[in-house]
């Protein structure tokens, strides 16, 4: 194990190392100070993009609260899913960090309790990214170069749909995040919806970062919008799935 770690450590650059090195002593500061939490704080940038944001919006009227903008996290937050299962390695999660989420949960169904217990704040910090991730997919979108009635408004549009479908999945984690299912069945399940929503906001990306390519082009623009509402369709079939295997695991069915 320790001859893997360092041929490892040997075809890293130098900065890869100082930055794993920083890492690594800001985790054991973080333990000694007891502030550990599995789910990274914002970075620089993000903190910076959320500040900006929050300074533009209009103050609601008095006695309306002001809008929370990652529910999601405080949820996990009060569920106590940011802090590591007592007794579990720190180490543990931040391996699982470095891991592609279905790779670890597709085939945990039938883990016991007892052994399932210890993934669960792995897969919270997932949805908290995803999230975050939210924000940064919004200020992509708006981003892109369109006019009115034009080909590319109809693009940002249905990509818009495509993203909204795709955050659906944070809302079935919310509805049944404290239900009372196996913990075995809850790990592949909020997998599954972490895979779907990973796989659509990729495809996102990859067609915003290439917008330019279909320019002035109606019949690429066309088959464009065939297949992203094939994949709308594709997401509400999963999740409907999704959502009925949670409600069966809830009441000890079989799926």
């Amino acid at each position: 194990m320790a001859d893997t770690m360092e041929s490892e450590l040997s075809e890293l650059t130098l900065q890869e190392k100082e930055q794993i090195m920083e890492r690594a002593a800001q985790i054991d500061k973080d333990i000694k100070e007891g502030k550990y939490s599995i789910i990274p704080p914002l970075s620089d940038l993000e903190q910076k993009l959320l500040d900006e944001e929050i300074a533009k919006r209009t103050k609601p009227p008095e006695g309306v609260p002001e809008a929370v903008d990652f529910p999601l996290h405080d949820i996990v937050k009060d569920m106590g899913l940011d802090k590591p299962v007592e007794g579990v390695d720190l180490e543990f999660y931040e391996d699982l960090k470095t891991k592609e989420t279905l790779s670890v949960y597709k085939t945990m169904k039938e883990v016991p309790d007892v052994i399932a217990r210890k993934y669960l704040p792995d897969l919270a910090r997932r949805f908290v990214e995803f999230e975050r991730r939210v924000k940064q997919m919004e200020r992509m979108l708006w981003a892109l170069p369109r006019e009115d009635r034009s080909l590319e408004e109809d693009r940002f549009e249905i990509l818009t749909e495509l993203l909204d479908k795709s955050c659906q999945g944070l809302e079935i984690w919310e509805e049944h995040c404290e239900r009372n299912i196996p913990i075995g069945h809850r790990l592949v399940l909020e997998a599954d919806l972490i895979h779907l929503m990973s796989s659509k906001f990729d495809l996102i990306e990859k067609i915003c970062s290439e917008f330019d390519k279909l320019k002035d082009d109606r019949y690429g623009v066309e088959n464009e919008r065939d297949m992203l509402r094939y994949e709308i369709r594709y997401c509400d079939m999963v999740y409907t799935e999704l959502h009925e295997k949670f409600l069966k695991s809830f009441l000890d069915m079989d799926w």
